[in-house]
């Protein structure tokens, strides 16, 4: 499958399962191909990624959409660390 993208030209999260993080200034994250919403308060957010744990900090996070792939974050973002995945 991913030769085919290359053969496409297209960007490898648009023909697998790869995460995307995009970050809009301060105030909105929207991450696709996400594994699953762990933990959410307001101050905090953690998302699942098929190789890593994406953890956002804040205050005033809402999650604006929820779908089986693709989670949307606004609030006053505070920080933002991707932990990837132990091995072994």
């Amino acid at each position: 499958m991913k030769w085919m993208g290359k053969m496409a030209g297209l960007p490898e999260d648009a023909v697998g399962r790869i995460p995307r993080v995009v970050i809009i200034g301060k105030s909105k994250i929207a991450v696709y191909n996400a594994e699953k919403l762990e933990q959410f308060t307001d101050q905090s957010v953690r998302i699942q990624l098929s190789d890593a744990t994406l953890e956002i900090q804040g205050k005033l996070l809402e999650v604006i959409e929820l779908m089986p792939a693709e989670v949307v974050i606004e609030g006053n973002i505070t920080s933002v660390c991707m932990k990837e995945k132990k091995r072994g």
